[in-house]
């Protein structure tokens, strides 16, 4: 899929009026323009480096399949985040979160957030605060984060959600990558068994409890 704060921003305040996709490129139209773009440098982020173009589980494929991409560095973002100190951890997700105007935008648009009540709506106990303090700020993102620990499939509808274009999956990735490190799980591609934080199993890796 396309991001559309990309397209505005190769635009430079123009408004496009049709987007039509050409060999690889996108002819992108408005009033008295037409420019084009290469396609694969506005994609999603999430699109850019997804290894299923092709739907993993289905009943009937319509269409013909199409190349899955190989040679993607899927979480090479996440590893230049683990290199930090971590006072430079606390400052790149301080200024992550910065712009939050806590809207739940995010958490509204996840297929996997369905909690009859969320965390943050709870009032005995009262959580989180419902202002813009920032530790209720930290506590919405980091706990909606381990929440989603492996169930999230990478979808982007957190970030393509946000008016802010806060960059949310920097947080849910993190996760998604330790859970295929150490249980090579990856959400929404198997069909049969738990997902491995559902389970213990004996020989599950407990490094950090040595």
């Amino acid at each position: 899929m396309l991001d559309r704060r990309k397209v505005w921003n190769r635009l430079e305040g123009r408004e496009p009026l049709e987007v039509v996709e050409d060999q690889g490129q996108l002819l992108v139209k408005g009033r008295a323009f037409e420019e084009r773009f290469p396609r694969a440098e506005l994609l999603q982020d999430n699109c850019a480096i997804c290894l299923h173009r092709n739907p993993v589980v289905y009943d009937e494929l319509l269409g013909e399949a199409v190349p899955e991409q190989t040679g993607v560095d899927r979480y090479a973002d996440i590893r230049a985040v683990e290199a930090l100190t971590p006072e430079e951890k606390w400052q790149y997700f301080e200024e992550l979160i910065a712009p939050c105007i806590r809207c739940y935008a995010c958490r509204n648009a996840c297929p996997q957030c369905y909690c009859p009540l969320c965390f943050v709506d709870e009032s005995k106990p009262q959580w989180v605060g419902k202002g813009l303090d920032k530790t209720d700020l930290r506590t919405f993102h980091f706990l909606r984060a381990f929440h989603l620990a492996g169930r999230c499939t990478d979808c982007g509808a957190c970030e393509r959600a946000c008016p802010v274009g806060i960059k949310v999956r920097q947080f849910t990735k993190k996760l998604e990558k330790d859970v295929w490190e150490r249980y090579q799980f990856e959400a929404g591609v198997i069909v049969e068994g738990r997902p491995p934080l559902d389970v213990f199993l004996p020989d599950d890796p407990q490094e950090f409890i040595k």
